[in-house]
């Protein structure tokens, strides 16, 4: 290189993909945890026992407000089991009760857990849910407002954040630069294009005519993944790039020609256009 040369600067790395829901429901078990350590650290002073703020039966009244809090953590255990795959049979062994036993205790909680997941109030265009009973909410889509009740990605941050404050290098998880964080699952481009078979799920479930511009951001959002995967270097169709022609094609021509678009080729033209 010549001293004129300027050299070229580095690509830009792809930002991360979202937590998957197993990760979401990771961080409110962690959370659920941070709830009942903060509350028994507060109850080992005894400097106010003495107090006339302190009166008969508050100490059993704390105690039994610590075993809701565990009940709690209970509860989110058995739903990011479930999130792992794990069986009602196992979770009932583990407990020493029986799967039916297991099942009745828990299965509300993971119903509960699982239906803004399963059938949101709407699905972004990167194909994550968004609804307010997801806690901390799922908006990842790039340029969505973040949400007034949170996002996961603040909620473990600000988790892990804690923990290493409350918590000292003796403690194994110090070696560890990202001891919440690090560990929490991500979605892989692959899974983010299985994501994109939501939207257009809920695009025909909820619009008679889809929006062409949201079917435009659709085909965007799958060109740019496929993209993606050719700049990680993994194994990818030798369609591919066709794929992204034909879905920037797409793309261009919905925007054309707001409130119409261009359907998409019937099987019967595709089979006329193959040699």
């Amino acid at each position: 290189m010549t001293e004129t040369e300027v050299p070229a600067a580095a690509a830009e790395p792809d930002p991360a993909h979202p937590y998957t829901e197993t990760a979401l429901a990771r961080i409110l078990l962690g959370d659920a945890y941070r709830e009942v350590a903060e509350s028994a650290l507060a109850r080992i002073p005894t400097d106010s026992d003495g107090s006339s703020m302190v009166g008969p039966g508050d100490f059993v009244r704390e105690a039994a407000g610590l075993l809701a809090l565990a009940e709690d953590v209970m509860r989110r255990a058995a739903v990011y089991e479930r999130e792992r795959g794990t069986s009602w049979e196992e979770i009932g062994e583990a407990l020493g009760i029986t799967k039916q036993s297991a099942h009745k205790r828990f299965a509300g909680a993971v119903e509960t857990w699982r239906a803004p997941l399963d059938r949101p109030a709407r699905v972004l265009p990167d194909g994550t849910p968004d609804d307010e009973r997801i806690p901390y909410g799922a908006r990842y889509a790039v340029g969505t407002p973040e949400p007034h009740y949170g996002t996961a990605e603040y909620q473990a941050q600000a988790l892990e954040r804690w923990l290493l404050q409350h918590t000292g290098p003796t403690d194994h998880w110090h070696v560890d630069e990202h001891p919440v964080t690090g560990g929490l699952p991500r979605h892989s481009t692959t899974s983010m294009l299985m994501l994109l078979s939501n939207v257009s799920g809920r695009l025909l479930e909820d619009q008679l005519v889809p929006d062409p511009r949201a079917e435009a951001d659709l085909a965007e959002r799958r060109a740019a993944l496929y993209e993606r995967m050719l700049r990680e270097d993994v194994a990818v169709p030798a369609e591919i790039h066709q794929w992204i022609a034909k879905d920037r094609a797409r793309a261009a021509a919905l925007r054309a020609t707001p409130g119409t678009g261009t359907p998409w080729p019937t099987t019967e033209d595709t089979a006329k256009e193959t040699p």
